[in-house]
């Protein structure tokens, strides 16, 4: 019995902190395209129309931030792409802790004598999977378009300057291409 709970909860405490570690990538996604968004906001688009306007930017100040702008899409990419493997676990978290409760039951089961509150213990593990999976999918849905915008605002932009001052860099050298 004791070597039944112990298996059981390990998996238990391995399922949340792999959510707290999800619940982490996503808090980083999220801040890190809300970070590069504001860094791709246009200044003739800013909110206050009596904001006095910038003077043009010089190559080498696009350039810099180009540079800037692609290093925080490569993060914000990284971070997306962790949170989404991360998120597509939990279902098999809680296999493996169905599993492991089952495999430990099977030695215990004498006859036709079940016992079903540790068998109802071996469902809680795919339960907490499924419903972790479904709470970090609904955020993946939420986060995913904003990755998906900026991605393209990125291309936007470098397409925009590389008309205006050369393309400096062959494209396979820009990171986080999608």
């Amino acid at each position: 019995m004791a070597d039944v709970l112990i298996r059981f909860h390990i998996i238990e405490i391995l399922i949340g902190l792999w959510g707290i570690a999800t619940a982490w990538l996503f808090w980083m996604t999220w801040k890190t395209a809300r970070s590069l968004h504001d860094d791709l906001v246009v200044r003739e688009r800013r909110a206050n129309p009596k904001e006095q306007k910038d003077k043009p930017l010089t190559e080498e100040q696009v350039r810099a931030h180009e540079d800037q702008v692609d290093k925080k899409r490569s993060r914000m990419n990284l971070f997306y792409a962790l949170f989404s493997n991360f998120t597509s676990v939990f279902p098999l978290w809680g296999m493996l802790g169905t599993v492991v409760a089952l495999l430990a039951l099977a030695g215990k089961m004498t006859g036709d004598e079940v016992p079903v509150d540790q068998f109802f213990g071996a469902l809680t593990t795919t339960a907490a999977g499924i419903v972790f999976a479904i709470i970090f999918k609904s955020l993946d849905s939420v986060v995913s378009v904003k990755v998906d915008a900026n991605n393209h605002e990125v291309e936007t932009l470098f397409h925009r300057n590389s008309k205006r001052f050369g393309d400096r860099r062959p494209l396979p050298e820009r990171s986080g291409q999608s």
